[in-house]
């Protein structure tokens, strides 16, 4: 549908190589997902998703392609999860735990990253602790800061979706507040900012 109403979209795919505990080699006949949106008329593009650089270019095309030509382009991100798919997954079940540690010391991304600032004489070994360390309490400040603010205002659901909001969007966003003003308890009126 994006290809035929020429929808100026991104669509990004990080393949993994996994679906939760299948490979993808039980998912699909191919090697991707790539050719799936070359069959839908939608402009491709497959990327090393552990090389920052050739994301960074990839996105930069997209967005040119989906925006001057107004049409959809779909990114296809090629990597690997050596994490668990969720809390609830062991990916020990369905893998080996040597798989893992092989694509973690040949293809890490945070690794070639490190490889190339060192090699630009940006990095240091040695540095990573530190910066780690203050980036992590960065982070859990912020965090904290932002648990603190009130959450967006429900009227916001609803805003730069479309152009003109339809008819029959704007039936369902006067639905949603008469629910909200009628139960306020159950939807917490008062951990939501007004405007």
């Amino acid at each position: 549908m994006a290809a035929t109403l020429g929808c100026p979209v991104i669509y990004y795919c990080r393949n993994n190589g996994y679906a939760i505990s299948t490979p993808s080699i039980e998912q699909y006949r191919g090697d991707g997902i790539a050719s799936r949106g070359i069959g839908y008329g939608i402009d491709t593009i497959r990327v090393d998703g552990n090389d920052i650089w050739a994301i960074y270019a990839a996105t930069k095309a997209a967005r040119e392609i989906a925006v001057e030509q107004n049409k959809p382009v779909l990114i296809e991100a090629m990597t690997y999860r050596v994490s668990h798919h969720s809390t609830s997954d062991d990916s020990s079940a369905y893998r080996s735990k040597k798989e893992v540690e092989d694509w973690n010391k040949r293809d890490n991304p945070i690794s070639r990253m490190r490889a190339w600032l060192e090699n630009k004489g940006w990095w240091a070994r040695g540095e990573d602790a530190e910066v780690s360390k203050t980036a992590k309490a960065e982070v859990l400040a912020a965090f904290a800061a932002a648990e603190k603010l009130k959450k967006p205002a429900i009227h916001h659901l609803f805003e730069d979706v479309y152009d003109e909001i339809p008819q029959s969007l704007m039936k369902e966003k006067a639905e949603i507040e008469e629910l909200v003003k009628k139960y306020p308890d159950y939807y917490q009126v008062n951990e939501f900012a007004r405007q």
